[in-house]
């Protein structure tokens, strides 16, 4: 493959979009992140293939930039959720007015759990007790703790959702709400 010779890169693209593609989708799986890495990957390789030395290598070469390709994804992805831009801060003040509509019903929630994962959750997300500080305090072990803040959270999802839909942004935060 001399050159980036259109023909052959053609047969390149056609030859590994798909085995990348399932590659990378099962690495990532939304479909639609996995395109834009198998674009980038084949962007990537077009630009470089005269740097490769051995055609034998092609293959390799192509799932090295794929492998590099989807753990740049994952670093990427990984500070959005430290990150506050300009439009977060905007919608800060609606989402805090969502959550303080939770209230009257979270009370109503924690007294339907059993009273070991609601004294759990309240220490632990009310008095802001680590999972460790709790355990040590009720003198449990901390796999029983974490099993009660499981198991709590788990229950107040299913109560909430059972009463209200939620609409969330791209951070899967919840922006609105309405009772069903």
């Amino acid at each position: 493959m001399e050159h980036r010779d259109t023909n052959d890169f053609s047969e390149l693209y056609e030859t590994f979009r798909k085995p990348l593609f399932k590659f990378i989708q099962y690495k990532v799986s939304d479909r639609h992140i996995a395109e834009e890495i198998l674009n980038d990957v084949f962007l990537k390789a077009y630009t470089s293939i005269d740097t490769l030395e051995e055609k034998k290598s092609l293959k390799s070469w192509l799932y090295a930039i794929a492998s590099n390709r989807i753990i740049d994804h994952y670093r990427k992805k990984q500070p959005l959720t430290i990150e506050i831009e300009d439009e977060i801060l905007m919608g800060e003040e609606k989402r805090d007015s969502v959550y303080s509509d939770f209230d009257c019903c979270l009370n109503d929630f924690l007294d339907q759990l059993p009273p070991s994962n609601a004294e759990a959750l309240k220490a632990v997300y009310f008095d802001e007790m680590t999972q460790q500080e709790y355990a040590e305090k009720s003198a449990l072990n901390l796999s029983t703790v974490k099993s009660h803040v499981h198991r709590g959270k788990r229950s107040l999802k299913h109560f909430f959702e059972q009463c209200c839909s939620f609409e969330k942004d791209k951070h899967h935060r919840i922006i609105d709400f309405h009772k069903k």
